[in-house]
């Protein structure tokens, strides 16, 4: 990994953490054992940087669903394939979102257009699924596209508990499970068994 990878990834860890106000350019540094001039080669300011990593995690997760989608026999498999990578994850700092809606509008505005691209995909997605037979036919796709992406919300409110009384996994994986099954056919509610049932015996 070069230096400029390796700033973009250090700095997304610490600005997930601790959220990007109180980050500075010289933590980012001294986290990475780099001088702060190294980083303004690289990056003009910390604007930049945040959306240098930023485009760098939506590149890899659009990648990831490409692959997804030439490996899966349809979209039921897609949809469980991307729960098991989001159940890797863990809460973010609320200050994250925050900070972005208060204080980078450039980033503020990449998300607001990614967003849209991603809600327009969905609608297409999901009709690939119903095409399929595994996705309910008379579901209005644009309704279930958008609640799709407002349930980021349900996330940051649940970044706002100090003790949330369960798991960053449990929480995606409980919200999945229950939205992809209520989209389905009989024959994509099998599909979903069929993992849960897998996935309970290896456990």
């Amino acid at each position: 990994m070069n230096i400029k990878d390796r700033i973009i990834q250090q700095a997304g860890r610490l600005f997930f953490q601790y959220g990007v106000k109180s980050i500075s350019m010289d933590e980012v540094a001294s986290s990475l054992g780099i001088s702060k001039r190294t980083i303004y080669e690289n990056f003009k300011d910390k604007e930049d940087l945040l959306l240098s990593y930023l485009k760098h995690e939506f590149e890899q997760r659009n990648q990831l669903v490409r692959e997804f989608m030439e490996q899966c026999d349809n979209v039921i498999e897609v949809f469980l394939h991307i729960m098991e990578i989001h159940k890797t994850a863990s809460f973010v700092n609320v200050k994250f979102y925050e900070d972005i809606y208060k204080y980078y509008p450039r980033v503020n505005a990449f998300l607001k257009n990614e967003h849209n691209k991603a809600n327009d995909f969905l609608i297409k997605f999901l009709q690939k699924g119903i095409e399929q037979g595994v996705i309910r036919e008379n579901l209005n796709v644009k309704v279930v596209a958008f609640l799709v992406e407002e349930s980021t919300s349900v996330y940051i409110r649940a970044s706002y508990l100090e003790k949330p009384p369960f798991s960053f996994s449990e929480l995606t994986s409980t919200m999945m499970i229950n939205f992809i099954r209520g989209i389905s056919t009989e024959k994509g509610i099998k599909i979903v068994d069929e993992y849960l049932m897998k996935h309970q015996i290896e456990q």
